[in-house]
């Protein structure tokens, strides 16, 4: 691991160098974050799904890199993709709320399981949905994001057939239902 006080001094050093400090580029986001243990990565994914709920895609799209996949159920983007998915999310729903599971993490690879809450600006219905994620970072930002989630349960509870049972990130679908035969593909 490495000393933060030799990082700060040498930060110090470089930003003192005439002509070192790089020109501004509002559009290009901060730069990618130091990700040399686990905390560090664990707290990078967790302010990346926090954009969701601050509505910060400019956060969001600079936390991926230009050649990053992001997959889920029903699709797959590049980072081109990624300002439009998330542009279409926040104008369909409000209110979005992300509860962060358990992380594995291994070297620059992770898996988490968390839960994605929002409101239907239209209906005014809530849904909660549980979601486990794989992704690798590369260069301190992200490179492959794929998430696994049952395409049913929100709408099944938009129409009352499954409880919401949010805040709960442990279980992909709330914990009290029975996962039937017939449901399992």
């Amino acid at each position: 691991m490495k000393s933060p006080l030799l990082s700060i001094a040498l930060l110090a050093t470089i930003a003192a160098i005439p002509g070192a400090a790089a020109e501004s580029n509002p559009a290009a986001g901060p730069p990618p974050p130091s990700i040399d243990n686990r905390e560090q990565l664990v707290a990078f994914v967790t302010r990346v799904l926090q954009t969701w709920e601050q509505g910060d895609s400019a956060g969001f799209l600079a936390a991926f890199t230009d050649d990053a996949v992001f997959a889920y159920p029903g699709g797959r983007v590049g980072k081109t993709g990624l300002g439009a998915l998330f542009a279409d999310l926040h104008a369909r729903k409000r209110d979005v709320k992300v509860y962060v599971g358990p992380f594995i993490v291994l070297g620059n690879e992770f898996a988490l399981r968390y839960q994605f809450a929002c409101t239907d600006r239209v209906t005014g219905r809530r849904q909660a949905v549980g979601t486990g994620v794989r992704g690798t970072l590369r260069d301190g930002k992200i490179v492959t994001f794929k998430e696994y989630w049952d395409g049913h349960i929100a709408p099944e509870q938009a129409e009352g057939k499954l409880p919401l049972d949010e805040g709960n990130p442990l279980f992909p679908i709330a914990a009290g239902f029975m996962m039937t035969p017939e449901r399992v593909n």
